[in-house]
């Protein structure tokens, strides 16, 4: 095994933990937002509520861990 490989499978470990972390985050973000504006605001949006930014960043969580894994995959 060269120092190479191992450079490489350390890096593709540590990407894949951020692209889970980043996973889980952004359900975590969207669960709450959405449901915050469920039972908080009437089902009404409220674009100065927090729940409304915590379902923004979720989205963004959402689209980056999509973006990293596609480019993850990609890599070989």
């Amino acid at each position: 095994m060269s120092r190479d490989d191992s450079t490489d499978s350390s890096a593709r470990v540590w990407g894949e933990r951020v692209v889970s972390t980043l996973r889980l985050v952004a359900v975590s973000l969207l669960v709450v937002g959405f449901s915050g504006w469920l039972i908080d605001d009437g089902g009404e949006v409220a674009l100065e509520s927090p729940f409304t930014l915590a379902f923004g960043v979720g989205v963004g969580c959402a689209v980056v861990s999509i973006y990293l894994g596609v480019f993850l995959v990609n890599r070989d």
